[in-house]
Parts: structure tokens; C-alpha cells; sequence
């Protein structure tokens, strides 16, 4: 026990990396429960195409993050160098500008989505025409103004992740889903006319309000000294943050393509009702990928700590230790492909029929993001983007030809799935050799930028 207890231990950066995977864990551990039960519960009170237009609108919505161009992630990168300095000043000046910008921007994206939303088709955009207009612009008005304050509020996280504590993070959005299940279950049992939009502002309001009570909470307490004010505001930071922001924002910009369009190509070629069996397919191998990310969720922050100490020894030895662990994740994708006609029956019953080809494809995708996650997230924390900035405008173009060769070929999202692991092959090796010209210290030019 006590060998135990000495492993969790310390204040150093790997002591608070096992910790940090210890209780995330367990939160996360929940969130994949409760986001296996909600498949079920909204199917049965929405109906297969009710919940399939669901997925779609909110992968429409996810567009509309590209106007955070990177700040994010920007301000993650930075405000680690400033805690890894302990230079807490430069620290509130970052968090403060960081809101201030992203308050102006959003702002501005609201009002001309409110303007814009009045003339919109969304029974065209949705492919379908059982769902009332006038519900369609109600619940596209309340989903997307809840989606645009979450992106000012969620900055809380950011600074959580900033630190190395990602666990926060997970703890938010978990409470947030187990608060909007329980809410959705009682909704289920008193209401009978699957409300969509009423499922749709409660999925979507639980989660800004737990972010600005922990902002709150954490400004008043934990980060009193980083709490952002209008004096601290410094536009000229602004560069700094946007200018590592913006090569993200390139990576949250493939992110995007791939899988907000995928629900719409879907939604074109074969309807709504397909895009709820592309999602279960999709939800049970995001599985080993969330899982697996809970370990890797320390790293980014970690590695951008570790680097700006010139610590390689860490950077080596973490990096060998997560491609182990990446090894026996991959065996379980393949033990998971193996019974998942068992599991989707225990899962879902016979609600919802997933084609064999459809699985496999997943598989396949499924163990190519493990194996390539703790390249990527070296990469992040290094914030040695170019490489993957320019190859991100190769995977847009890449996924745009293979949607539609495949997408003819199959009459199904099978191949949707190809050309997403398609156009994932044709540029995530560069990584590996990236991450390894880096810590072999090799690196020149292209690669060490």
C-alpha cells in the first residue's frame, strides 16, 4: 500500500500526470456509461430520424467554433510556458486578453447568426420535411446561442489544462451529461411527443451554466491570481496567442471537415435515418480512443513543461511508455470488432441494424487515431506545428475527392468512414518522424518549426 501511495505522490510533472490519469478514470469512466444510455433513451423518445437530425444540427453548429481560430488552444500552449516559468503576471495578462477576444468574436458571430437564422431553410439543410419550421428555428436559435457563450465560458478548462489537471475538465462535461440524462429521463417518462426542442436546450444549457459557477469558483480561489480583469487586458499578447492559435485552428479546422461534414454528407447522399448508424458505429470505437485519451490527456501540457525545460530524457521515456500502451489498446479494438454484433445487441437491441463493412471501417480508423494520439499530442505540446498545418490542407482536399468516389460506392456510410482513414494515412506518418527528429534534437528547417 504504501508503495502505492509513494507512486501518486510529489508535486513533479510525472507524480501529477498518474494522479491526474487516476481520477480520470473514473470520471471518464462515467461519461462513456452515461453516453451509451443516451443513445438508447433519445431513440426511443425521438425516433431513429429525430435523433439522426439531432447529430447533423449539432455537427453544423461545430462550424462555427472555427471562429475561435485557436485561441484555445493558443492560450493552453502559453500560459503552461508562463506557469512553467512562474511568471503568474504574463499568466492573467494571457487569461484576460484571451476572454476579451473571444468575447468581442463571438459576439459578433451571434448577432449575425440570429440576423442570418431568419432565412435559412433548415428542412433543406436537415433533409427532411416531417419536423415543423417553425420548431427547426426554434431549436437551431437556442442550440446555437448556448454553443457560442460555451466557447467564452469553457476558457476555465483551458486554464485547467494549462496546468496539467485535465481531470477538470472531464469532471465538467460529466456532471454536465449525467445532470442533462437525468433531466432527459424524467422528461421521458412525463412528456410523450419526442420534444426536440426541449432536449435540445437541455443538452445544451447544463453545461454553461456548471462552466460559469467553476469560473467562478476557481477565479475566487484556486487561480485568484490569474483572474482575468479589464486592466490586464493587453491586445499586444493577442499576436503572440493567435499567432500559435491559427496553426491550430488549421488542425481544429481538418477536425471539423471530417467529422461535422460527415454527418451532412451522410444526411445527402442516404438520409437522416443513416446518420444514427453511422454514430452508434462511431460511439463504440470512440471507446478505446477515449479511454486511451484519458492517459494521454497529461501529456500536452506536460511535454510543453517538459520542453521549455530542455527536459528529453522525460520527453523520450513518456513518449516509449505511451506507444507501449497504445500497443495494447489496439489489441482490444480488434478483440472489440470480434464481438460487436454481441454488443450492439446489448447495447441497442435490434432498434438499429449496423452493416459488418461499417465496423470495420471503424476498426480501422479507430486503431490508426491511437496509434498516431501520442505523436499528436508531442506535437501540441511542443506547439512545432507547420508540418501539420501544411499537411492539414492536404487531408481537407484528400477527404473531399474520397467522400465522393467512396461515397458512390457504398450505398451506405461505409464510405464515409474509408475516406476519413483515407485521408488520415496520407499525412499522420509525418508526425511520428517529426516527434522523433525533435527529441533527437535532428530537427532542422520545415521540421523544427
Amino acid at each position: 500500500m504504501k508503495s502505492i501511495i509513494h507512486f501518486f505522490k510529489g508535486q513533479t510533472r510525472g507524480a501529477k500526470a498518474k494522479r491526474q490519469v487516476l481520477y480520470s478514470i473514473f470520471i471518464q469512466g462515467l461519461n462513456i456509461i452515461i453516453g451509451l444510455l443516451y443513445v438508447p433513451l433519445l431513440l426511443d423518445y425521438l425516433t431513429q430520424e429525430k435523433y439522426g437530425i439531432w447529430l447533423t444540427l449539432t455537427s453544423i453548429l461545430g462550424w462555427f467554433s472555427f471562429f475561435d481560430i485557436g485561441m484555445g488552444n493558443g492560450l493552453r500552449n502559453k500560459l503552461a510556458e508562463a506557469m512553467a516559468h512562474k511568471d503568474l503576471k504574463l499568466g492573467k495578462k494571457l487569461v484576460s486578453t484571451t476572454y476579451a477576444f473571444l468575447f468581442v468574436i463571438f459576439g459578433v458571430v451571434l448577432i449575425a447568426f440570429h440576423i442570418s437564422n431568419f432565412f435559412l431553410d433548415w428542412n433543406s439543410i436537415l433533409n427532411t420535411h416531417t419536423i415543423d419550421k417553425q420548431e427547426l428555428f426554434l431549436l437551431t436559435s437556442v442550440v446555437f446561442t448556448f454553443f457560442i457563450i460555451r466557447f467564452v465560458v469553457q476558457i476555465i478548462a483551458v486554464i485547467y489544462l494549462a496546468d496539467q489537471i485535465p481531470s477538470f475538465t472531464k469532471l465538467i462535461n460529466t456532471s454536465a451529461n449525467f445532470i442533462s440524462f437525468i433531466v432527459v429521463l424524467i422528461l421521458t417518462k412525463i412528456t410523450t411527443n419526442g420534444n426536440l426542442v426541449l432536449i435540445g436546450t437541455i443538452i445544451s444549457v447544463v453545461p454553461v451554466a456548471l462552466f460559469i459557477v467553476a469560473s467562478f469558483i476557481s477565479f475566487g480561489t484556486k487561480y485568484k491570481n490569474i483572474r482575468p480583469s479589464i486592466k490586464s487586458i493587453d491586445f499586444k499578447l493577442s499576436k503572440d496567442i493567435v499567432t500559435l492559435g491559427a496553426k491550430f485552428f488549421f488542425l481544429q479546422a481538418a477536425f471539423i471537415v471530417l467529422f461535422t461534414t460527415s454527418n451532412i454528407f451522410i444526411t445527402q447522399f442516404y438520409g437522416p435515418e443513416e446518420v444514427t448508424v453511422y454514430n452508434i458505429a462511431y460511439k463504440y470505437f470512440q471507446i478505446p480512443i477515449m479511454v486511451f485519451s484519458i492517459f494521454m490527456s497529461p501529456v500536452w501540457s506536460a511535454v510543453t513543461d517538459a520542453y521549455a525545460k530542455a527536459d528529453f530524457v522525460w520527453l523520450k521515456n513518456t513518449l516509449k511508455y505511451a506507444n507501449l500502451l497504445a500497443i495494447l489498446f489496439v489489441f482490444g479494438v480488434i478483440v472489440m470488432t470480434i464481438i460487436s454484433n454481441w454488443a450492439y445487441n446489448i447495447w441497442i437491441g435490434d432498434k438499429v441494424s449496423i452493416p459488418l463493412e461499417l465496423t470495420i471501417a471503424f476498426s480501422i480508423y479507430s486503431i490508426i487515431r491511437i496509434i498516431i494520439t501520442p505523436y499528436s499530442n508531442f506535437i501540441n505540446g511542443m506547439g512545432k506545428l507547420k508540418i501539420t498545418v501544411i499537411s492539414t490542407i492536404i487531408e481537407i482536399v484528400v477527404y473531399l475527392v474520397l467522400v465522393f468516389l467512396f461515397g458512390k460506392i457504398f450505398d451506405n456510410s461505409t464510405g464515409i468512414v474509408l475516406a476519413i482513414v483515407g485521408t488520415g494515412v496520407s499525412v499522420w506518418y509525418l508526425q511520428i518522424i517529426q516527434v522523433h527528429k525533435l527529441l533527437n534534437r535532428t530537427a532542422k528547417g520545415i521540421w523544427s518549426r
